[in-house]
């Protein structure tokens, strides 16, 4: 089977109950949209149960997401756009889940980590970004920004221009009815907000089956957000 997870955003116990309740095998693959840091309390959390997973043989297959790409350019002191915020904004609270206080003190295999993530990925049947293409481009899964594909807004999928696939996304909280509707269109949007409960319409982590199109959501389950 073929599965998609949206935005896990710090919910380590949310993302690893949602796991559990999925019951995924060595032989199915397991594609994961970006933004495993932040809000929640334990961004560590997160990457250690990725990094587990891809060590123990599971076919894991994430996509690099805006916040992710902005704790990584905080390291590395090449910021672009909001990035120059994230101390400010998040960076302090996701710090604090590596006990540390300072970016130079996470330990290189989470920084490893998310500088080995792709911006997008594909099968024969589907493209996995975060947030968009740029369909305006002759080849978007070429020829797309970068930074474009972690930030920006897609109107409408032009199948054609990306090989008759369907295209994936998280990034921009849908609620519920929104993201179920989404499944009938070319464009699957899959961030349900797990981390806010400001609206009974979202507050869930999402995870697809893209062979059977069977939707799991799972409420937070990480207490309250930390931004």
């Amino acid at each position: 089977m073929r599965y998609v997870i949206g935005d896990i955003h710090g919910g380590s116990l949310t993302f690893q109950t949602l796991l559990t309740t999925l019951n995924l095998r060595h032989q199915d693959q397991l594609y994961l949209l970006g933004d495993y840091i932040d809000r929640g309390n334990d961004s560590k959390g997160v990457q250690d149960t990725i990094l587990q997973l891809k060590s123990a043989g599971y076919d894991v297959r994430p996509v690099r997401g805006n916040h992710d790409d902005m704790m990584l350019r905080t390291f590395i002191g090449n910021h672009v756009g909001f990035s120059s915020d994230w101390l400010r904004c998040w960076g302090l609270q996701t710090l604090l889940s590596f006990g540390v206080e300072r970016i130079e003190q996470v330990p290189a295999t989470y920084l490893t980590f998310l500088d080995s993530l792709p911006y997008l990925r594909y099968d024969d049947n589907f493209v996995f970004v975060h947030a968009a293409v740029d369909m305006r481009k002759d080849d978007p899964l070429t020829e797309s920004d970068p930074t474009g594909m972690m930030w920006d807004a897609i109107a409408q999928v032009d199948v054609q221009k990306i090989g008759g696939r369907k295209l994936v996304t998280g990034h921009r909280i849908r609620t519920m009815p929104s993201i179920i509707a989404s499944l009938q269109t070319s464009h699957f949007e899959l961030d349900n907000g797990a981390y806010s409960d400001l609206d009974p319409s979202i507050g869930s982590l999402l995870a697809l089956n893209l062979d059977t199109m069977e939707l799991t959501a799972l409420r937070w389950l990480d207490g309250e957000a930390l931004g």
